[in-house]
Parts: structure tokens; sequence; C-alpha cells
């Protein structure tokens, strides 16, 4: 079986090694240091057999031909990457076509049947006229290009007349990953995560996060409310309104996040509960570099508690795809990290899709940054139809919470 950490005969310790310091290098943190688990790296070669001939080599190659994997290396390493094209495949296979297949990253005979399947038969996932629309710039008027006009609408508001927390942000001198309203990015170059703060602070998991990449458009469920604060006299720390830089990470050193890229993104203290609201900005702002978009066990209708202390969290349970249909993930969605160490066919559902998504199908962007733009609810009225757009998704997520 191909997962995370084989290599094919005839890849020398030296190109493993280089592999190990370029990880190193994109995450900022050294391997060793990462908690022992399922998601660190451990070499062991790969061996072909009658019931799965394929070399790793062959199989990127492959995902790389047919879609899943376009800025593939073909180096004969399962590393992080190879993982993500193998379970954005075995997702595809599973949600799309409907047939059985596990989106757990470990590549087996049944994996390599749906795979050399699509090979014989010339196959290519459904999004591929979209991608080559949007490499093209012939796009037209989707929903993906939608919401960069409403990204580029609200830009042109917050420059014309800034929140009291935006004009904090505009004003602040000291280094962070939160871009000024006057540099936020709203090309489609690279790729977008939009999340939505709401008025009503819940404290639950019911928030929408929209993902941008090639043309596509798909949603997720989570919270952008810190639940807990570790010290109460410091406050629990809301991540401000605007947009901020993020790109792959370790969360706690235990598995892959979205991780400020640099110093930390800026953040806004509550010292009296854990709501936000204008009192809060007498505070200051500060610069955080903890403030992660990481993974939340299932949600369900649980409190966001200590899943978050300001991190943008995205649970397991479900996504919507471009289609705007809900796909569920529960039936091997884990809880928390135990559960996945205890059982390897259970994984983290629909948030490992949005790192897949990024690492595998985003592969070849030139820019690894992942601009994320935290809005208000009320930026939404820009655009009715967006606006309803994610009334739906709560509502086709909301049988599942």
């Amino acid at each position: 079986m191909i997962q995370l950490g084989a290599f094919d005969d005839g890849v020398a310790a030296d190109v493993r090694d280089a592999y190990i310091k370029e990880v190193e290098t994109i995450a900022r943190v050294p391997l060793k240091d990462v908690l022992p688990g399922p998601d660190r790296i451990a070499f062991a070669q790969h061996t072909p057999d009658s019931q799965q001939p394929m070399t790793i080599v062959a199989t990127q190659k492959a995902l790389t031909q047919i879609g899943f994997f376009p800025g593939g290396k073909a180096d004969g390493i399962c590393g992080y990457r190879t993982v993500s094209a193998i379970r954005l495949f075995q997702e595809y296979v599973r949600a799309v076509e409907r047939l059985p297949c596990v989106p757990d990253g470990r590549f087996g005979p049944q994996s390599q049947q749906h795979l050399q399947r699509w090979i014989t038969q010339g196959l290519h996932p459904e999004w591929t006229p979209t991608v080559d629309a949007w490499r093209s710039g012939t796009l037209g008027d989707t929903e993906y290009t939608a919401w960069l006009e409403l990204l580029a609408q609200v830009k042109a508001r917050y420059l014309a007349a800034p929140t009291r927390m935006l004009q904090m942000v505009n004003a602040n001198t000291e280094p962070s990953d939160t871009r000024k309203v006057a540099n936020w990015d709203v090309s489609p170059a690279g790729v977008h995560l939009i999340g939505v703060r709401r008025e009503e602070a819940s404290l639950k998991f019911d928030d929408i996060f929209v993902a941008l990449i090639k043309g596509l458009v798909y949603k997720f469920q989570g919270t952008t409310e810190p639940g807990a604060a570790t010290d109460p006299t410091k406050g629990a720390p809301f991540l401000v309104q605007g947009q901020h830089d993020y790109h792959f990470g370790w969360h706690k050193r235990t598995y892959l996040a979205l991780r400020p890229q640099n110093k930390g993104v800026l953040i806004v203290r509550s010292k009296g509960d854990i709501r936000l609201d204008d009192a809060d900005l007498a505070n200051g702002l500060q610069v955080e570099g903890t403030i992660n978009v990481h993974w939340g066990g299932l949600g369900l209708k649980r409190d966001v508690n200590t899943w978050s202390e300001g991190c943008q969290v995205i649970n397991g349970t479900a996504y919507v795809n471009p289609e705007g249909a809900l796909v569920n993930c529960a039936s091997f969605a884990a809880t928390n990290n135990d559960e996945i160490a205890k059982n390897p066919s259970k994984t983290r559902g629909a948030y490992n899709v949005l790192l897949d998504l990024v690492t595998a199908l985003g592969s070849d962007l030139a820019s690894p940054t992942v601009k994320y733009t935290l809005l208000a609810e009320d930026d939404l009225a820009l655009n009715p139809m967006l606006q309803q757009k994610l009334v739906t998704a709560r509502t086709l997520v909301q049988p599942l919470l």
C-alpha cells in the first residue's frame, strides 16, 4: 500500500533528506518537533507486488495526467502533496462517481483499480472545463467571478469608509500578515478563502467558509469565533476583519493546517466576555502567530469551547460542492485526533477536502499563499445572490448539525 512516507526503490537517502528540508522550509517547523502520529512522515520503501503493481512515480504521473495533481512532482516519494492528490481523487470517486472508496490517502488495490480505469478510459474530472476556462480567462459570469467581484466591492467600500477596526488595521505599523485595505488581493490568480462573521455571536459551529480555486467554489461549515481564552485576564482573541496571508504549516505541531505566513495576524482581545464589540477596540490591536485555520472535529451542535482560541475552525461533517450539493462525510469523519490514531480509516473529512484542493489541485500555482478574507455579515448585502447562496448552504448543513 502506498501511504505517507512510502518511497520507490532507487530513491536515494539524499533525495529523501532534500524532501524533508523542503517541507521544513515551507512549514517553518523541524519535523523532529512534530508530535508522533499519523501525520508525521516516516519513510518506508514501497515494493510493488501482484495486487498492487504501480510504483509511486507511476501513481504520481497518472494523478497529474488526469488532473488531480497538475503541479505534481514525480519524485517517487509519497509526501504530503501526493497524499493530498490521492485523497482528492478518492473523494471524487466516492462523492461524484458514487463508487466504493474511502478518502484516507492510503493508495491500496481498490484505489489503484479506480486510477487504472480512469487512465484506460481517458477520464477527467467534471471540473476540467471550468479550470480550463479559468486558465484562459474565459470563465464569464459564474458564482466564482461573483465572489471575486464582491471582494472588490467590499474593498472599495472600506477604502472609501473604513470601519473603526479597519482604520486601526490601516494605521498599524507592526509587521503582520494582515493586509491594509489598499493591499487586499482580489485577483483570480491564487486561492481565496472567505469567512463570514455573523452578527449573532452564537459560539456554535454555524459559520460558512467559501473556498475559491481555479474557477471552482466550495463551501465549508465551521466557526470564526473564539470559544475560549487560555488566560481570561488577556481576553479572548478575535481575528480582525479584513484580508490575511496564510500558508501551510502545523497546528500545534500535530497536523497540517493553514498558518499565518510570517509574523502573525492582527487580533482584538475581548476582556470582559467572549463577545466582540466596539468597546473592545479600546484594547488596541496585537500581532498573534497562533491564529490558524484548522480542523474542528465533526462540529455538530457542540459549543466551540477550546476548539478555538481565535482560530478559524472548519469541521469535517460535510461540504457543499461547486454544483451547490451537500456532500456528507460523516461516515468516515473522526471526532478527534485520538480516533484517527486508533483507526486509520477515520479522517478529518470535509476539512481534508479544503487542504487537498489547495495542496493538490493548486500544486501548480505560482504562489502558495492562501488569501483569507474575513467579512462581516452585512458585507453580503452588496450581492443578494451570494447572500442567498450562503443561507442555502447553511440550510443544507443544518440537518447534520
